[in-house]
């Protein structure tokens, strides 16, 4: 089905593209989807790139365009003239692939293959260690449970393992995602025909809500913080919502309008932003002597001041404690997303109603505690300072 738009009014005016996907199963009925975008030319660009892409039904998840139409058509006319009416296209191709080899080698060993995908994807991509070490766990982990020795075994069912193994929607769905980015390299250096995920839908995990910071629990990490050096990183990422990648990348402008200037690194597009710099973080940059730069805030750190504040900290929570408190304070999709550095569709679907209002004005007012010198009529504190 083609993807339709509307303009719906509530719970804000704003643009829904709806669409259905006849070869994605929910309850046994197709599955619906829907997309918000605040105007109306973005959505009308979102509409025209799903109808190029759109899967319908009866076409075996592929679109069949005008070259593939013409394709069979001349396949089917050239098997009646020879005399072979009742033969199928698929029985045709079963019995081409059984006798003909592939043209692209596929007794080549898909371990060197897996290795310079690897080298490529640190060396020339600049991944983090991280992610190569992730993509190299989850590929061998497919070659392994497919059996795939070669290139040439490769194949849409030699992917369906990772579709039924014993784990969890999320983790299905990252194994597919690593072994399509590994198949898509195989096509770009024409190492295989086609690429076998083309098409598979990817199993949705349940969506859970954000874990977010109360007030209470921001005072106890930004004091924890201040312990360790830390302090203005941590507002930064409390007040403006700034990835933990990003804060190396991160400028403060100062003057009458103070601005945060964030750039996503490896991260492109909606990244990439300006935006005006709240007064809670003003106030935090302030008691630091203003810095330009900030330093980063790794997982070392990061377990250091949860456990001085009593905390658990899971992933992004500063993020989502920027988002969802902004969200209950702007009432403006466009913006937030603008300022968070993702898409209105992110924000509509994850971080409404969060937070409560009350919360969020408390939120906004978390300002640093003041330092307190000691007074020299203190007795004992004179004392102390003297000694």
């Amino acid at each position: 089905m083609f993807a339709k738009l509307y303009q719906i009014l509530k719970p804000r005016p704003m643009w829904q593209i709806y669409w259905v996907d006849p070869l994605q199963l929910v309850k046994g009925k197709p599955a619906i989807h829907r997309e918000h975008f605040k105007s109306k030319e973005t959505a009308e660009k979102r509409q025209k790139v799903l109808n190029k892409i759109v899967v319908r039904e009866g076409t075996a998840g592929i679109a069949f365009d005008a070259m593939l139409r013409a394709d069979a058509i001349a396949a089917r006319q050239l098997l009646d003239v020879k005399g072979h009416t009742a033969m199928r296209l698929v029985k045709l191709a079963e019995l081409y692939t059984e006798k003909v080899t592939s043209p692209n080698a596929p007794t080549v060993a898909i371990g060197p293959e897996v290795e310079a995908f690897l080298y490529e994807k640190e060396n020339m991509d600049e991944q983090s260690t991280l992610t190569v070490a992730n993509l190299k766990t989850r590929i061998w982990m497919w070659v392994n449970l497919a059996k795939i020795s070669t290139l040439g075994e490769i194949t849409r069912d030699s992917v369906e393992c990772l579709r039924t193994r014993g784990v969890d929607a999320q983790t299905k769905r990252n194994d597919m995602n690593a072994v399509s980015n590994f198949c898509r390299w195989l096509v770009d250096k024409r190492k295989i025909d086609y690429h076998p995920l083309a098409g598979m839908t990817r199993p949705k995990p349940k969506s859970k809500p954000k874990p977010t910071f109360s007030v209470e629990e921001c005072q106890a990490v930004l004091t924890a913080a201040g312990k360790h050096g830390r302090l203005a990183t941590l507002a930064t990422m409390i007040f403006t919502g700034a990835r933990p990648s990003e804060i190396e990348h991160i400028r403060f402008i100062y003057g009458r309008h103070p601005l945060v200037r964030i750039q996503g690194g490896k991260l492109k597009g909606r990244a990439n932003r300006t935006v005006d710099m709240l007064p809670a973080l003003r106030a935090y940059l302030a008691a630091e002597g203003n810095p330009v730069q900030v330093p980063p805030l790794v997982k070392y750190h990061r377990r250091l001041i949860a456990g001085d504040a009593g905390v658990k900290w899971k992933p992004d929570v500063c993020r989502h404690t920027f988002i969802s408190n902004r969200m209950q304070l702007a009432q403006n999709d466009g913006l937030v997303a603008r300022e968070g550095g993702t898409s209105e569709t992110v924000i509509y679907r994850h971080y409404h109603e969060l937070t409560m209002p009350a919360e969020a004005r408390r939120w906004a007012r978390i300002r640093p505690a003041k330092k307190v010198t000691p007074s020299p009529t203190d007795g004992s504190l004179a004392q102390k300072l003297q000694s």
